[in-house]
């Protein structure tokens, strides 16, 4: 179910993302060609666009999710929005790649959005705890400052409210 608080968030969120990983899809683009000059390029290309579309989700999620309270399915929405563009993009893309190219890029894309949807949940749930964790050590301290300062009287009345007109 959609929460319809989150909704603003989701869309700036997803918005943002597809901004962000069209643009990094679209300019590396650029080191296609120099994908099939050796064995070495394909590995080092393919592994670098991995690890950065594995860290926009996984970032991405653990910030989303460190102010909400529980678990979350945007993880796993973001790697299908990151990873899919990449996806589409190879697809209309002339790259000239052989087909056993073509599906390596898909797996490692795949495999990399994967892993980023599943650590950044696991981190946005160790967000959540540290969140709730420095927001009662706040509320604590703000508490324990407003009774210092008005130990006699109820907390909607203030100490610095003057009688005369």
């Amino acid at each position: 179910m959609i929460d319809t608080e989150q909704l603003p968030r989701m869309a700036f969120y997803t918005s943002g993302l597809l901004v962000v990983s069209g643009a990094f899809t679209i300019f590396s683009s650029e080191l296609f060609p120099y994908v099939l000059t050796s064995l070495l390029h394909t590995i080092g290309i393919f592994l670098g666009l991995g690890l950065v579309y594995f860290n926009m989700i996984r970032l991405s999620a653990r910030r989303y999710m460190r102010r909400l309270d529980g678990p979350s399915k945007m993880p796993w929405v973001f790697a299908v929005l990151i990873g899919g563009l990449p996806l589409f993009w190879i697809t209309i893309y002339d790259t000239g790649w052989p087909l056993a190219t073509l599906l390596i890029y898909a797996g490692i894309i795949l495999f990399f959005s994967s892993l980023g949807a599943h650590l950044g949940q696991k981190a946005g749930h160790k967000a959540q705890q540290q969140f709730r964790e420095q927001l009662q050590a706040y509320l604590e301290k703000v508490h324990a400052q407003q009774t210092e300062n008005s130990p006699g009287l109820p907390d909607h009345e203030s100490t610095n409210r003057s009688t005369t007109p």
